[in-house]
């Protein structure tokens, strides 16, 4: 299956990784990507008092977000698959290869577009541009979520 619908371009992100990565620095920040998590982690759990689960918002993304998220906290690769049970392919599509920050920013670029156009309950994300294939969240039960 061919994933093409919205994946990082590392050329295009690198401005905004760079933007991030001098923000971050000049409020001494050294830990870029445990910070954007946490600031991840935060807005979705305000966003959970008013029953939104922000999570879905990342679309085909949060299976690399997760990713991201459960390798910076000590989880091993293996037990990351294991438990959400998300299609490697997906995974590897919506992640910058070597750069987890980038694929951060590459998720909530993808967030701050999609939640002016889709609703904040789909669940349902196609994997590419003729829509013949999708990722719905919901088949994951195990899945990130605060709601």
């Amino acid at each position: 299956m061919n994933i093409n619908k919205l994946t990082p371009e590392l050329e295009s992100l690198k401005p905004i990784v760079d933007q991030v990565t001098a923000i971050l620095s000049q409020n001494g920040v050294t830990d870029y990507v445990s910070t954007v998590i946490s600031n991840m982690k935060e807005n979705a759990q305000l966003l959970a008092k008013n029953n939104v689960d922000a999570w879905i918002g990342y679309g085909a993304y949060l299976p690399a977000v997760e990713r991201v998220i459960a390798l910076n906290a000590g989880e091993t690769e293996e037990d990351f698959y294991t438990r959400t049970q998300y299609p490697i392919h997906v995974v590897e599509a919506y992640t910058v290869p070597g750069d987890d920050l980038a694929t951060l920013v590459a998720a909530d670029q993808f967030y701050k577009m999609h939640r002016r156009l889709v609703p904040c309950t789909n669940t349902v994300w196609s994997l590419n541009d003729d829509e013949q294939h999708f990722i719905n969240l919901d088949e994951y039960e195990n899945r990130l979520k605060y709601v």
